[in-house]
This record gives C-alpha cells, structure tokens and sequence, in this order.
C-alpha cells in the first residue's frame, strides 16, 4: 500500500490521490478518457492528444513492449497519462519499465493506482472537464480553457516536404497535426506535397491535383485554422478535397457548416458507425463534431452516423468531390473496418481526371 505522492484537482473540487510515475513534473489540460484496450503508446504520442490529460479506461497498462515503429509522432503528446494498474508492472517487467522510462524521457507525468472506472464514469456525467496534476491536493485560482490555446501549431510540420512512393497523381497534404500511420496509408497511394498549417497557400505553385487535411488537436474554429478553411472554401469545385478528423470538421466550417464540442468525446477503437446498410467497428480520437442542422444550408451531406449518439461520421458532396471522415480509416490503434476509404479517395481523383 502506498501513499499518495501525485494528485488530480479537477475544476469542479475534485481531488484524486494516486502513485506518481513517469516525470516528477506538474502539469494542466483537459481531461478525457480512451476506452481502447489496447494501443496505449500509440494513443500517448498521438498529436490529436495534444493539450489533454489522458485516463485509459483498461485496467491495464505497459504490458506489452514499447516499438517505436508504431509511434505515432516522435513524441509523447499528451500532457499526463492516468492509469489504474501500471505501477504493479511498472519495476517487474521489461515493458512496464520502458513505459515509466519513455513518460520520464518525454517530460510526461503520471498517476497510477486511480480508480479509472470511477472518473470515467464523472467524466461521462459531467463532460470533459479541466485539470491539474499536481504534487498536493490543493485547488488553484487559475483555471484557463487548454483548448484556446493554438494547439495546432505545436504539431503540425514547421517545414514542407515531399513523399513521392505513392501514384502518379500529386496531392496536397495539410498537416495540421497528422499521425504517422494516416500520412504512410495516403501517401502509398498518391504522391505527397506535405505542407504545415500556416502556409500562405495563395503563395504555393498549383502542382497538385487534390487536397487532404489530416487529423489534429483543438478546436476546428479556433482562429489559427482560419486560413485552411478559406483555402478549402476557395477550391471548393476546382479540386477533389479530402479530410479526416480535424480535417473533416475544416471541411464543413470551409462549406459554411458549424462544429460543436462534444460533452466528452468520442475516444477509442470501438465506435459502431452505419451508413443506413452497414455498420463498421470504428477508431475515434475527437472531442469536436459537426453540427448536422447547420448542413441543411450546405452541399455538404451526411453519409455515416455514430450509432450511440448520432454523430455525424462522413460528409460527402459528389458534385464537387469533397469527402470526409470524423473517424481515423487507418485505425492505429484499433480496426480498419473502412479502410476502403483510402480506394474511394483514388477513385474520385483518378474519375476527377479522366
């Protein structure tokens, strides 16, 4: 039995006493839940995690090995992880002890021994909340919003770049915050133009043949995406325009949509989506959504819905050739049950074309 060394003071008084591992470090965000049994390192280094405190619902976390290779940033990019059982493997097993030695190396502190159903189940009641690691349970006078923060700027490439092992067709790739796995399933079937967030896109040489924008953090209104939404509102008819996640929500603000925040997210490797034939097993990582009555006034419509809540999950506009998906087709962590994405994408630019 320990004591508790670490604490988390939620801003509705709430405070949590755990085990501190990882960096002996404070830190603030918004705390949110993932229920993935699976795919924790990928979900720790997953930039769309950026600015959040992360609660992994499994009771069990760092059992297996760490491999770089399924990294999904080349960092960790939560703010804290909170766990329920990792410090019993954490000095017994190899696994453990690279997980508490990867959050040390990644300035990323932990709590461990947290009843995680407990604040799963608060989180789910009262909505996604803002929160503190601290090392004593006390309650602080600051509590500014995690999200009003550009979020986006802290993942998204500083400097463009180009993948060209995918097709013959060239497409422009907006990072705003893009995991590794999305960026390697696009780029295997076109080639890439991989630009950061802030790029003065009147200033670019028109050489691509598509837009994609990928996943990312924050808030899809936040000012600093402003322009990305203009570029796509610009090109709205002259290009086919893709997006997933983050670049999904773009898409419908970019078509005069509006997104809203959710009470707590979509976050795991078990959404059923359906189509109005089938329903797919899905990956989510998003605390935002579109707004479904603000595309009555659009040419955006809805293709796929979250078959719990309704949540609007692919927009679609065949006459312009916009397709989007609020879900991740590259699952990493989880399944890649609409995979077929990737060939819808390939098929509309090379129709687009012919």
């Amino acid at each position: 039995m320990y004591l508790p060394d670490r604490f988390l003071v939620l801003e509705d008084g709430t405070i949590i006493g755990g085990n501190g591992f990882g960096h002996d470090s404070e830190c603030y965000g918004e705390i949110v839940f993932t229920t993935a049994m699976t795919g924790y390192l990928e979900s720790i280094t997953d930039p769309s995690y950026r600015g959040q405190i992360l609660v992994f619902a499994s009771s069990t976390i760092g059992n297996y090995p760490l491999i770089k290779g399924i990294m999904e940033s080349d960092r960790a990019q939560v703010r804290a992880v909170i766990t329920k059982d990792a410090h019993s493997i954490l000095f017994s097993g190899d696994s453990g002890t690279q997980l508490d030695r990867f959050l040390k190396d990644n300035r990323v502190p932990g709590i461990d021994g947290v009843d995680t159903r407990l604040l799963v189940k608060k989180i789910r009641e009262h909505g996604s909340m803002k929160a503190y690691i601290l090392d004593s349970p006390v309650i602080p006078h600051s509590w500014p919003d995690p999200m009003s923060s550009d979020l986006v700027a802290e993942v998204s490439t500083r400097k463009p770049y180009s993948i060209a092992r995918g097709g013959k067709r060239n497409i422009l790739y907006i990072d705003v915050g893009t995991k590794r796995s999305l960026l390697a399933n696009v780029s295997e079937i076109f080639s890439l133009e991989v630009v950061p967030y802030n790029t003065e896109f009147n200033d670019l040489e028109k050489d691509y043949e598509a837009i994609f924008v990928s996943n990312g953090p924050g808030d899809p209104a936040h000012p600093s995406l402003g322009n990305v939404a203009e570029f796509l509102k610009m090109n709205s008819g002259r290009l086919p325009i893709f997006g997933v996640c983050l670049g999904h929500q773009l898409l419908a603000l970019s078509a005069g949509g509006r997104t809203v925040k959710m009470k707590f997210g979509h976050r795991g490797t078990n959404h059923a989506v359906f189509d109005g034939k089938n329903i797919f097993i899905t990956s989510h990582n998003h605390g935002y959504a579109v707004d479904p009555e603000s595309l009555a006034s659009t040419s955006l419509n809805a293709g796929q819905w979250d078959v719990n809540d309704g949540t609007v999950e692919m927009l679609y506009d065949h006459k312009n050739c916009r397709y989007s998906l609020q879900y991740h087709p590259e699952g990493s962590p989880g399944p890649r049950d609409y995979s077929e994405f990737y060939s819808l994408m390939y098929r509309v630019v090379e129709e687009y074309y012919a």
